[in-house]
């Protein structure tokens, strides 16, 4: 059975993997898009939601804000929230504009 403490570990164990193999290396962040899925997928399907219920759509773009967020996440084809992906070490500038 899949739990919480589960998936956390597979998710951290899947990015380790990716971030530290020794035969070669890639971008980062992009390392980390992989496991979020699956992270992603496993916490909804620990919280009781049909895999056909919910979805990830990479970078989309929000022209209104000027930005272009890692994904989209959607439940039963409804927009209910974005995931913006950081690289190790890099940060993140949680200030959001909007026009007044």
């Amino acid at each position: 059975m899949k739990t919480v403490a589960s998936a956390v570990s597979n998710f951290g164990a899947s990015a380790k993997a990716k971030l530290t193999s020794v035969a070669i290396s890639g971008a980062p962040e992009d390392q980390l898009r992989a496991p979020l899925e699956s992270l992603f997928h496993d916490l909804a399907e620990i919280a009781g939601l049909p895999a056909k219920k919910r979805g990830l759509i990479g970078e989309t773009t929000l022209k209104h804000l000027k930005t272009r967020p890692d994904y989209a996440v959607t439940v039963s084809n409804v927009l209910v929230g974005f995931i913006e992906v950081k690289a190790p070490g890099k940060g993140a500038d949680a200030k959001v504009q909007s026009k007044g």
